[in-house]
C-alpha cells in the first residue's frame, strides 16, 4: 500500500506566495501524484486552480458558513475554490474542543476531508469518536526536530492506530524525515504521515519528496 504524504507549507519564507507556486510547481513533476497532499498558506490557496492536477488541502478551516466572520476561511469558500480538505487544530494553531466538533460536523455534512492533529493518546481517544478523516498524531516537543515519534514512540502509534480503525485514518507527524520514518509508522498501522520541515527546510525540497514516494 502506497503511503499518504501530507506535505505542510507552514509559513516558511520559501513556500509563501511565488515560491509556494514554485515548488508545487516542481513537486507537480512527480509522476505519481496518488496519495500526495499539499498543505499550502491561506493567502495561496488560489493556486487550486493553477495545479487542478495537485491535491492541495488548506492549514486551517473555521466553522462558521458565510456571514459576517472577518478573517474566517469557511469550508464553503474553500470548497468555492476546488479546496476539498483542511488541517486543523496543529500544535502551531491549536483551537477549543467544542470548536473541534461543530467544524468535524459539518466537514461530514459537506463533504470535506480534515485532518485533525492531536497531542498524545488521549486526544486520539477523545476525537476518534468524531470519525474525522485523518487523525494526526504530533507530539509537540518532536516537531522540527531530527528525532522521529515512529523511532521514539512506537508503542503509543501501535496504540492509536488502533483506535483510529474504521472511517478514519492515522497518521504520523514530527520529526519524519525518511522512508524509514514512513515504513516503520506503516507497519504499526499508520495510512501514512504528515511532514513538514524534512522536506519544505531541505536544500533540495524535490528530491527529498521523491526519496519518499519512489520505488515503494
Amino acid at each position: 500500500m502506497e503511503p499518504e504524504i501530507f506535505i505542510n507549507f507552514k509559513h516558511y519564507n520559501n513556500a509563501i506566495g511565488y515560491n509556494s507556486e514554485k515548488l508545487l510547481s516542481e513537486f507537480g513533476t512527480i509522476n505519481n501524484q496518488k496519495g500526495l497532499y499539499y498543505c499550502i498558506a491561506a493567502t495561496d490557496l488560489r493556486l487550486q486552480k493553477t495545479f487542478p492536477s495537485l491535491k492541495i488541502f488548506s492549514q486551517h478551516v473555521d466553522s462558521n458558513s458565510y456571514g459576517a466572520f472577518t478573517g474566517s476561511i469557511s469550508i464553503e469558500s474553500l470548497k468555492d475554490i476546488g479546496i476539498h480538505g483542511s488541517l486543523l487544530n496543529h500544535s502551531e494553531r491549536r483551537i477549543q474542543s467544542s470548536v473541534i466538533e461543530e467544524t468535524v460536523k459539518k466537514s461530514k455534512a459537506l463533504d470535506f476531508e480534515i485532518v485533525l492533529c492531536v497531542e498524545n493518546l488521549d486526544e486520539v481517544k477523545k476525537y476518534s469518536i468524531l470519525e474525522p478523516s485523518y487523525i494526526a498524531y504530533e507530539p509537540p516537543e518532536l516537531i522540527g526536530g531530527n528525532v522521529s515519534v515512529s523511532t521514539s514512540k512506537p508503542e503509543i502509534i501501535e496504540q492509536a492506530s488502533k483506535l483510529c480503525s474504521g472511517k478514519t485514518k492515522f497518521l504520523v507527524g514530527a520529526g519524519v524525515k525518511t522512508r524509514k520514518d514512513i515504513d516503520i509508522s506503516m507497519d504499526l498501522g499508520a495510512s501514512g504521515v504528515l511532514i513538514a520541515s524534512g522536506i519544505i527546510r531541505n536544500a533540495k525540497p524535490i528530491n527529498m519528496l521523491f526519496s519518499l514516494t519512489d520505488n515503494r
